[in-house]
C-alpha cells in the first residue's frame, strides 16, 4: 500500500546497506559520498535503533572520500583512488569494499573500475553501488553481502560435513541481531551442528571464505536473503534450508528442530530429549508466574505488529501459538517486493487461529498510527512496534513492547527473543507492558 506523502520512515536508504560490512570483522567500508549521509544513515540505524554503534571500526573512523562540489564538476574517481590507498595502508583489514552514495551515481563515477584498479593490492577490494534512490537498505544489505560474497570465487571446495551458513537476519536493521545470532549458534551447536555465521563478535570475513564448504545454508526470514542463498546454490550447489521465521518461544522452537532434523538427517532421538528438556524449562518459569497472571487484570487479550515482516511473523507466531492472544493487525513497513506479498500472508495463516489475521504491506509507516485512533481497541490491544509507536501506545493508554527499527535511544546490550529463553524474555516483557499502561 503506497501512499502520497510517507511519515514515520522505519527504513534508511540503500546506503545503509554498508552496515553489513560494519558487523563482519576485518570488512572495512570506504564510503563515497558526502560527508553527511554516512552521519544520517547512522541515526536510522544505530544510534537510535538500540544504541548501537560498529566494532572493531566505528563510524565516525571510517574512511570517506567527503564528495564535494568540485567532485561533482570533475568527479570523484581520483579522491576515491586516494582513499582507497590510503585506507589500505593504514587500517588493519582483511578486505575493503567501496560504498558509493547518490552523487557518484548522479556525476557517472565508475566506481567498479576504481576497485579493479586495486585487484594486486594486499587484500581483496570490492565495490557496492548503493545510491540511495535505488531502494532502502535491505537492498543495500543485499548488494553489500553480495559483493563481499564475490570473494569467494566459483570453485566448489571439500565439504565440511554439518557446517551450516546462517542467512536471513539483517545487521543493524534488526536492533537484536547481535543477541540472536549468537543464540543461534548456540542452538545449532547444540543439535551438533557446525554454525557459519558472517556477523558479530568474532565472525566475519574469516567466515566468509567458509561460506562455499558448507554443506547446506539457512535462511530464517520471509523473504531476505533468499537470493542470496539461490546464487550460492547455483554457483557451488549448496542445499537450502528454508524457514520463514526466527523461531521465539517453545512452539516455533521445537518445530523449527524437528524440521531441521529432518532436512539435515540428525539424530531425532537425540534433538526430542533436547526439545523436552528445553520445553519443560520454559513452562516451569511460566508456571512461576501463573498467580501474578491471576492477580493482573490488565493483561491485553489483541495484539498489533508494525514492523519489518521477519520480525512481524516471529512475533505473531509466539503471540499466537504460546500466549494465545488474538491478532488485531499487521503492519510491514519495509516496503517487501510485491511477488513475496501472497508468500508471506501464507506464512501468517499457519499458526493456531482459525480467524482471520490481516496482514497489511505498505511503505507509510504512520498509516498504523492513524487507523489505530478509529479502530475498536476495547480488547486492549498490546502494540508492538517501533519508537515511532511508543507515543502512538501513550496516546491511546496501549501497553507497547519495542520490537523492530528505530527501536529508541537506549542501549540493548545482547538482549534478543531467539528461541525457548527469548519466549521467556517476550512473555515477561508481555505482563510487564500490560501492567504499566
Amino acid at each position: 500500500m503506497s501512499s502520497v506523502c510517507t511519515e514515520q520512515h522505519r527504513v534508511g536508504c540503500a546506503l545503509g546497506g554498508y552496515y553489513t560490512a560494519l558487523a563482519m570483522e576485518g570488512v572495512l567500508p570506504v564510503l563515497h559520498c558526502g560527508p553527511g549521509c554516512q552521519e544520517q544513515v547512522q541515526n536510522v540505524l544505530a544510534l537510535v535503533n538500540g544504541g548501537q554503534n560498529a566494532h572493531p571500526f566505528q563510524e565516525m573512523f571510517l574512511p570517506c572520500t567527503s564528495f564535494s562540489e568540485s567532485d561533482v564538476v570533475f568527479g570523484g574517481t581520483d579522491r576515491l583512488r586516494k582513499t582507497v590507498s590510503m585506507a589500505i595502508e593504514s587500517y588493519k583489514a582483511e578486505m575493503m569494499l567501496i560504498v558509493s552514495g547518490c552523487t557518484p551515481a548522479i556525476v557517472g563515477d565508475d566506481v567498479a573500475e576504481v576497485a579493479e584498479s586495486f585487484s594486486d593490492a594486499k587484500m581483496p577490494v570490492r565495490c557496492a553501488e548503493l545510491p540511495g534512490f535505488t531502494g532502502n537498505n535491505l537492498l543495500g544489505h543485499s548488494r553489500v553481502l553480495r559483493a563481499v560474497l564475490g570473494t569467494c570465487g566459483r570453485e566448489t571446495p571439500e565439504v565440511v560435513p554439518r557446517m551450516v551458513n546462517v542467512f536471513g537476519i539483517v545487521p543493524f536493521y534488526d536492533p537484536f541481531w547481535d543477541g540472536t545470532l549468537e543464540n543461534f549458534g548456540y542452538l545449532l551447536r547444540a543439535i551438533g551442528l557446525k554454525p557459519n555465521i558472517l556477523y558479530g563478535r568474532g565472525n566475519g570475513y574469516r567466515n566468509v571464505k567458509k561460506v562455499p564448504r558448507a554443506e547446506f545454508n539457512i535462511v530464517a526470514s520471509p523473504w531476505i536473503d533468499l537470493d542470496i542463498a539461490a546464487e550460492l546454490r547455483e554457483r557451488f550447489g549448496t542445499p537450502l534450508f528454508h524457514y520463514p521465521a526466527i523461531p521465539v518461544g517453545p512452539v516455533e522452537s521445537s518445530r523449527f528442530l524437528r524440521e531441521l532434523t529432518a532436512f539435515s538427517k540428525l539424530d531425532s532421538n537425540h534433538i526430542e530429549q533436547y526439545i523436552s528438556d528445553m520445553e519443560e524449562r520454559y513452562y516451569y518459569y511460566i508456571n512461576r508466574s501463573l498467580s501474578w497472571i491471576h492477580e493482573c487484570r490488565n493483561m491485553s487479550k489483541e495484539f498489533i505488529v508494525i514492523s519489518g515482516a521477519s520480525s512481524a511473523l516471529s512475533f505473531t507466531r509466539c503471540l499466537i501459538n504460546d500466549l494465545g492472544l488474538i491478532p488485531k493487525k499487521i503492519y510491514i513497513t519495509e516496503d517487501v517486493p510485491s511477488d513475496y506479498h501472497k508468500i508471506i500472508r501464507g506464512y501468517f495463516k499457519d499458526v493456531a487461529y482459525d480467524g482471520p489475521v490481516e496482514v497489511i504491506f505498505t511503505d507509510d509507516g504512520g498509516l498504523a498510527a492513524s487507523e489505530m485512533r478509529d479502530m475498536d481497541l476495547s480488547g486492549r490491544p498490546i502494540i508492538l512496534g517501533s519508537a515511532w509507536d511508543d507515543a502512538s501506545a501513550q496516546n491511546l493508554g496501549l501497553p507497547y513492547i519495542p520490537i523492530s527499527a528505530p527501536l529508541g535511544d537506549y542501549p540493548i546490550g545482547s538482549k534478543n527473543y531467539f528461541g525457548y529463553e527469548g519466549g521467556l524474555s517476550l512473555f515477561c516483557e508481555y505482563c510487564a507492558a500490560c501492567d504499566k499502561a
